[in-house]
Parts: structure tokens; C-alpha cells; sequence
């Protein structure tokens, strides 16, 4: 027991060495974390410029390329039914508005496949129809709303380049968000990185010390009360005390109270071997003022930290 409360200095060091060796792993696995989170950033930075690179590529040679260039691109290799084909579907997909024929029953249905926001009906044809990409596959796929125009043999290319133009637009769509993102992310200077950092160790160091220490009992209170001892910064001091043993397992009044116990207990064992110890009056009074002693000797070791 008593070597469990008065720890050597061999084991009060390998009681820090454990708790700065916690403190370094903690230390070291932020370092890899903050490592892995800047390199996903930077591989998003690098897949973000290449889609824009590719988008700006992509509009920069259809710009530059003339109707006879775009003609000849269209007929490399196609018959004269895939050219109608593909001009019919691009004329369709280019429009202010892709309508389509359904019939009355399915008018519910259809409205809510336009998409909300999205959805057009044009009186003089009484159709309705949609101006998004992605809500069009999903009218052509329902099998109740057909375009106006297009063959229902060209259904399925339609929806091909539609799909491909709903991939385009998500993707810049994703490009401008993450740029945007990136852009209102507010830079840190070396000053507040290390103020931070400092920040989140000690909040580390105290969160440890939340593991160590545990509560107070009433009765630990009371004591510490009746000593004059309940001052919550001189009893934070102590805690940098080595001379008060471990504090692993005790509360900060509890220390104290261990440590002013083994002191009054040494006053004890001075009279071991005279008759006086087993005076209960006598010893009574050994022990008041050993207890005063202890505390006066707390409060000097306190005003060293």
C-alpha cells in the first residue's frame, strides 16, 4: 500500500514517459490525418482542372470548327439515315423545348415526369414536354409520352446523346461547385496554424486528465473544507505536484487528502516506541499538528509551481 502511494522516482518517470508517449502517437496520427485530407484535396484540385481542361477543349474545337468541317465530321463513316438520324435527335435535344405526344389518362403521370421547374406545355400543340435532359429519359423510358418528331426507332439514340449531356452537365456542375467550395475556404496564416495547434493540444492534454482524474466525493469535499484547503487554483496547482503520488485513480481532493494522511502517519510513527502512543488524548494532538504541519508544507510546495 505504501509503495503505492509514495511512487520511486523510477516509476513516477515511467508514469510520464507513458503519458508524453500517448501524447506523441496522438500527435503523430493529426500529422498523418492532415497529410491524407491535403492529398484527397490536392487529387480533387487535379481531377477538377482536368474536367474543366476537357470542357474548355471540348467547347474551343466545336467553336473552331466550320459548318463544312462539321459536315464532313457528321458524314465520316455514317450512312444517310444515321446523318438524318443524329441531325433530328441534335435539332430535338437543341430545342427551347422537347414536347411530346400521351394521352389524357396519362396526363398526371406525365406532368410529373416533366419535373418540377422544368415542365412546359405549349397550347397550340397541346403537348406537354420538359427543357431537362434527365427528366426526358425519364418520360421515354414510362412508355406513355413520346417525342414529337423523332421516330420511335431513334427513341433509343435519343436517349443516348441525352444522357450524355445530362453526364456533361453534372460534371461541370461538380467542377464550378468544388472551385467554389475551394474558393470560399478561408486561408490560415502561420500565426493562427500554431495558435491552433496549440489550441487542440491542450484541449488533448485536458481531455487526458479527464480520463485520469475522477470526482470528488462530498466527504472529500467536506475535509478539504474544513482544512481551508477549497481553493480551485490552489488545487489545480497541486496537481503538478509530484511529492502527492499518482493520479491515476483519485480525484484532486482525494490527492490531497492521501497525501496530508501519510504525513499525519508519520507523525505518528515518531512516538512508535513511547509510552505516550497509546495515550488517545496525547497522539489525538500529534496528529492535529502534524496535520497542521502538512498543510503549511502543501501550501509552500504550492507556491514553487
Amino acid at each position: 500500500m505504501s509503495a503505492f502511494l509514495c511512487p520511486t522516482v523510477q516509476e513516477q518517470n515511467q508514469l510520464r514517459g507513458k503519458v508524453e508517449e500517448r501524447q506523441r502517437a496522438k500527435k503523430a496520427k493529426s500529422k498523418i490525418e492532415a497529410a491524407d485530407r491535403k492529398r484527397l484535396r490536392d487529387v480533387d484540385k487535379e481531377r477538377i482542372a482536368a474536367i474543366e481542361e476537357e470542357l474548355a477543349a471540348n467547347k474551343t474545337k466545336r467553336e473552331a470548327q466550320t459548318p463544312f468541317q462539321k459536315v464532313a465530321l457528321a458524314t465520316h463513316n455514317l450512312s444517310a439515315e444515321d446523318i438524318q438520324r443524329d441531325q433530328v435527335c441534335t435539332d430535338y435535344l437543341d430545342g427551347d423545348e422537347m414536347l411530346g405526344r400521351s394521352t389524357y389518362n396519362d396526363k398526371d403521370l406525365v406532368k410529373g415526369l416533366c419535373g418540377e421547374g422544368t415542365r412546359v406545355f405549349n397550347k397550340d400543340r397541346k403537348l406537354w414536354g420538359t427543357t431537362n435532359h434527365e427528366a426526358l429519359g425519364h418520360l421515354i423510358r414510362s412508355h406513355r409520352w413520346h417525342p414529337f418528331g423523332v421516330p420511335e426507332e431513334w427513341h433509343a439514340h435519343l436517349l443516348v446523346l441525352a444522357a450524355e449531356r445530362t453526364e456533361a452537365l453534372h460534371r461541370k456542375t461538380e467542377a464550378t461547385n468544388m472551385v467554389k467550395r475551394e474558393a470560399s475556404m478561408p486561408t490560415v496564416s502561420n500565426e493562427d496554424a500554431a495558435r491552433i495547434a496549440a489550441e487542440r493540444e491542450r484541449g488533448q492534454r485536458a481531455a487526458l486528465l479527464r480520463e485520469w482524474f475522477t470526482v470528488s466525493t462530498p466527504e472529500e469535499r467536506a475535509e478539504i473544507e474544513t482544512l481551508k484547503l477549497n481553493d480551485e487554483v490552489f488545487l489545480d496547482k497541486t496537481q503538478g505536484l509530484a511529492e502527492l503520488g499518482p493520479v491515476v485513480g483519485s480525484s484532486t481532493e482525494g490527492r490531497v487528502l492521501r497525501w496530508i494522511s501519510i504525513e499525519v502517519y508519520g507523525e505518528r510513527c515518531k512516538y512508535e516506541r513511547d509510552a505516550r502512543y497509546w495515550d488517545n488524548a496525547f497522539m489525538a494532538t500529534v496528529e492535529a499538528k502534524g496535520r497542521e504541519r502538512a498543510v503549511k508544507r502543501l501550501k509552500s510546495l504550492v507556491d514553487t509551481v
